[in-house]
């Protein structure tokens, strides 16, 4: 977001802002970050409080930094190289803060670098342990990397902080699966979905573990809410497929195979 007197006084900009930071509250794996471009004055985040406390790029004082070192602060922030220069090492350093370091770890993981973003979050943890996002974000890591058991404890951490959290209980269902505890992921995915009950993951991961539980005609019915949610969810194709199949419904089988191929 780029402060400055005009972007504070535009309508369009603030409701920009407030689509941004609901997001933000719904995905941990958001990033918010002010870039101050123009001198501003505190008063200026009064029609939008919720901006205030972000970290920003910022020089004392409100203002801003000359362009070319906002641009490279910018950067380091997103970890992100310019076009022809040679990347810095992705690892965090003493002196960073809490924000600085869950930012970063952030944008790794959006450039799934997934094992690169892990230290960050760690460190995170380690400032703060009560930082629900780093905690959340630590164990969505650790699940790409194939760490479930060290998913599921950090999914647990960060739902003994805040446990109304959607995105987090799926992702502690993906954790159980991938250890093999069908039962308690099949339990993870359903208080996923008393919290939002239009999450087409968590109807998916349903899915999965019923399959798994041998319960496919409850699987069935729980691909099939995903897909009324989203008829592209291609996982939940081949998911419905192989119930399908172990229901001995061939002929079905086969054209959810051939939905879920057309889907890439």
């Amino acid at each position: 977001m780029l402060l400055s007197k005009d972007a504070f006084a535009s309508t369009w900009v603030k409701q920009e802002c407030r689509w941004a930071f609901n997001l933000y509250n719904r995905e941990p794996g958001r990033i918010i970050l002010p870039v101050t471009v123009g001198k501003i004055d505190p008063a200026d985040f009064d029609a939008v409080l919720y901006l205030e406390d972000f970290k920003r790029v910022e020089a004392p004082g409100f203002q801003p930094y000359p362009q070319g070192e906002a641009c490279a602060r910018t950067l380091r922030a997103l970890t992100l190289t310019p076009a022809g220069a040679v990347p810095a090492p992705a690892v965090p350093l003493p002196a960073e803060s809490l924000d600085d370091l869950l930012t970063q770890g952030k944008a790794l993981m959006g450039k799934k670098q997934f094992a690169e973003a892990i230290p960050f979050f760690e460190r995170a943890t380690r400032l703060d342990a009560k930082n629900w996002t780093a905690w959340a974000n630590l164990g969505l890591a650790y699940a790409e990397v194939k760490r479930p058991g060290d998913a599921l404890a950090a999914n647990d951490r960060a739902l003994a902080l805040d446990g109304n959290q959607t995105r987090v209980w799926y992702n502690k269902g993906i954790a159980l699966y991938d250890l093999k505890r069908y039962e308690e992921a099949l339990a993870a995915y359903e208080r996923a979905l008393a919290l939002d009950a239009k999450d087409t993951d968590a109807w998916n991961g349903k899915g999965a573990a019923l399959y798994m539980l041998n319960r496919s005609d409850e699987a069935l019915v729980a691909y099939d809410r995903a897909l009324a949610l989203d008829p592209t969810y291609k996982f939940a194709w081949v998911g419905k497929a192989m119930t399908l199949r172990a229901l001995g419904r061939e002929g079905e089988a086969r054209e959810a195979e051939r939905r879920a191929a057309a889907l890439g």
